[in-house]
């Protein structure tokens, strides 16, 4: 169809509005990756953006552009605008689909999923990873190195990237390093931006600046067997996402002389309108593939550890509070959190969606869907907090919550 005639339709993007120069403007950008870069731009430009939904003509957008500013939005502007940001991949087109399959066929080719090349965006800092990590797991509290005579099954450690998080992923760690290292470790991240509404995983194995570590496609191949699912259908989600590749960092520097495997699957949340269930249908219920992957893990003679790369709260201006980041506001927060953290120690996953539903999740939990496959597929753990912590970043009014939390096997 002629650009003149389209109805032109964004793709899902991320805003953030920002002052510069005493102007609002607004960032926009593909958290995906897929777009080849973010794009800046100011009200007007923002308002012509927000009415490219697939519903509005270039007429219509013409029209109630004019009602909006008294002035007249020419149309080979207009057209000129579309044009670029397909070209920049921001548009949902058929150039995009094309695009977009492409990467997907290139990811599928690949022996590996390769790590980003923005080391940077997950903490390593210019000195290099190695030091980063060495100098991040260093930060341990006191009470996390207490010799541990328990068997660790399960971890709930941050996705955050590593200066924010460092407190948590220094002792949720810290726990997994004092006990004798597993054969394979489940590594359930958060599908923030993929297509998949359902469990997806990948046959990739990782690589990354720290070396290559295999992915445990026989277990893959008996949960899909059993599930009578494929779960690997959308696994270019993980290409882009950094919620399982932050554990592989961490695991591939302190197990660099051991021989394990790991098993990348990205979880939905749970706490939307068909519950663990996907929402259009295809693909399995997430209560069934934590139930299923449990059952295998307690019968198999490998031994297996479940690590949940989750964040909790996301607060502030940056996510749409309307307060700002003070103690009073700060304390509220912790508050809930708290409560949901009893909730994963002393409850069921059933107990920790309702709960978060209740209040429509009005501090943006994340990663619901991580830590309730955790709780499922380790239903008889004793669970333990070991720490909580706010990442607060005054400058943007940006909060994110993480804690680490084990669980021990009885």
């Amino acid at each position: 169809m002629p650009i003149s005639q389209a109805h032109p339709k964004l793709r899902s993007v991320e805003v953030i509005p920002i002052e510069e120069d005493g102007q609002r403007l607004f960032v926009v950008h593909d958290p995906t990756g897929l777009a080849t870069s973010a794009a800046t731009v100011g009200a007007a430009t923002m308002f012509i953006l927000m009415l490219m939904d697939g519903k509005h003509s270039l007429e219509a957008i013409q029209q109630k552009f004019n009602q909006q500013f008294g002035k007249e939005l020419p149309r080979h502007q207009l057209v000129d605008m579309i044009e670029q940001l397909d070209e920049a991949h921001f548009m949902d087109s058929e150039e995009f689909t094309a695009y977009f399959q492409s990467k997907v066929d290139a990811y599928r080719a690949a022996p590996a999923r390769v790590s980003t090349d923005d080391l940077a965006s997950l903490g390593a800092q210019d000195d290099g990873l190695v030091l980063t990590i060495e100098r991040m797991l260093a930060a341990h509290s006191r009470n996390s190195t207490r010799s541990i005579d328990r068997r660790l099954a399960g971890l709930i450690v941050p996705h955050l990237d590593f200066a924010r998080g460092k407190s948590c992923y220094a002792d949720g760690y810290k726990s997994l390093s004092l006990t004798k290292p597993a054969d394979r470790y489940v590594i359930l991240g958060t599908n923030h931006f993929g297509r998949g509404t359902s469990v997806v995983a990948t046959l990739k194995d990782f690589q990354t600046p720290l070396g290559t570590t295999r992915t445990d496609r026989t277990l893959l191949a008996e949960l899909q067997s059993r599930l009578d699912a494929d779960l690997c259908e959308h696994e270019f989600d993980h290409q882009s996402e950094h919620s399982i590749e932050l554990q592989v960092l961490i695991l591939q520097y302190l197990l660099a002389d051991t021989d394990y495997e790991i098993v990348p699957v990205l979880c939905p949340d749970p706490c939307g309108p068909s519950g663990t269930e996907p929402i259009d249908g295809q693909g399995v219920d997430l209560a069934v593939f934590a139930e299923t992957l449990g059952e295998i893990i307690h019968a198999d003679d490998k031994s297996t550890i479940i690590i949940a790369g989750a964040d909790l709260s996301h607060v502030g201006m940056r996510f749409g509070d309307q307060r700002e980041l003070d103690h009073a506001f700060l304390g509220e927060v912790e508050k809930r959190d708290r409560e949901i953290l009893e909730i994963i120690i002393t409850g069921d996953g059933d107990a920790l969606v309702e709960t978060i539903i209740k209040d429509e999740n009005r501090t943006r939990f994340c990663s619901a869907g991580c830590i309730y496959a955790l709780m499922a597929a380790l239903p008889r753990a004793r669970r333990e907090l070991i720490n909580y912590h706010q990442a607060v970043h005054q400058s943007s009014q940006t909060c994110v919550t993480c804690c680490a939390m084990a669980f021990w096997e009885t």
